[in-house]
């Protein structure tokens, strides 16, 4: 049988893998941020296009 010893990661390669966490992390954030703040520039379009079809209703009524 083959034995199979656990291979420690050097420093270098803890750093490595680290930062590439933290970038992932980074580029998810952004995303999440970019997709909440499109969001809610739909949503204020969509109640400013209501409070502008209301003002129509009231004056016409």
């Amino acid at each position: 049988m083959v034995s199979r010893i656990r291979r420690t990661l050097t420093m270098g390669e803890r750093a490595a893998a680290f930062e590439h966490t933290n970038a992932v992390a980074r580029e998810t954030a952004d995303d999440e941020r970019r997709r909440r703040e499109e969001k809610s520039e739909r949503l204020r379009k969509l109640r400013l296009a209501a409070e502008q079809g209301d003002k129509s209703k009231c004056s016409a009524g």
